[in-house]
């Protein structure tokens, strides 16, 4: 079997929040915005950070790293516990905002959410998918605040929407086309790759493939009989290629 590249017209949209917890705090207290901040699960000095904001996260604060560690990395580090409805309040919101645009509307998690355009009143009205995002940037300003931000990316399945909302993080929107992926796929790295983990990345690298562009070139039987050896290998072959 040789399928060919997806070429038809993208209308998966992936959406993601910035720094989900991180910015929700931010935006409720104007006073820690632009400011390295830390939910912890604890604000003991083991407790493990488990969401950061952008400017934590430059200064290597991450999921994982304890309190302890935190503030060894920063001594100013805002350390503040979860606040779970404030979370769900925003996810509620945001997803009635997406709801605006289609019934289609697939909550992935409490900050993300996949979106089918197929068959959208927006759509059929002739708009483009990129102007559409940018209005729902607009929107879950509106709606959430003006200090949250969105990634938007837009491919002809969920993996390259998904890929594409994280080029250009934060408040990015990308497209991946049947046109341009193989150039997307030349400047990332096989772990780039939504669901390509260490583990799998060893996996291909003993099957002589080392780029995602060796990856997406693979044959069938490759990916399925030796690096998989399972239908994932099968999956892999289909989403690569935005079918």
């Amino acid at each position: 079997m040789d399928l060919p590249i997806n070429y038809n017209r993208p209308m998966i949209m992936h959406i993601d929040l910035n720094s989900c917890f991180a910015i929700m705090e931010q935006q409720a207290n104007p006073l820690i915005r632009h400011k390295p901040v830390a939910i912890a699960a604890y604000d003991t000095p083991r407790g493990a950070v488990i969401a950061s904001s952008y400017e934590a996260k430059a200064l290597g604060i991450k999921l994982g790293v304890n309190v302890r560690e935190a503030r060894l990395l920063c001594r100013d580090v805002i350390i503040l516990m979860p606040d779970p409805e404030k979370y769900f309040d925003a996810h509620r919101r945001f997803k009635a905002v997406l709801l605006n645009y289609t019934d289609e509307v697939t909550p992935k998690s409490v900050d993300e959410f996949v979106v089918n355009f197929q068959g959208s009143t927006a759509v059929q009205r002739g708009k483009d998918l990129s102007d559409i995002g940018m209005e729902i940037k607009r929107d879950i300003k509106a709606s959430l605040g003006e200090y949250v931000t969105v990634n938007v990316g837009i491919g002809s399945n969920r993996f390259l929407a998904k890929l594409a909302a994280g080029l250009h993080k934060p408040d990015g929107l990308d497209v991946i086309t049947g046109t341009n992926l193989r150039e997307i796929y030349s400047q990332l790295s096989l772990t780039d790759l939504p669901g390509i983990n260490v583990r799998y990345e060893a996996r291909l690298n003993l099957a002589g493939i080392y780029t995602p562009l060796q990856f997406l070139d693979a044959p069938l039987w490759l990916l399925k009989d030796q690096v998989f050896k399972s239908i994932v290998g099968f999956y892999w072959y289909l989403r690569l290629r935005g079918i």
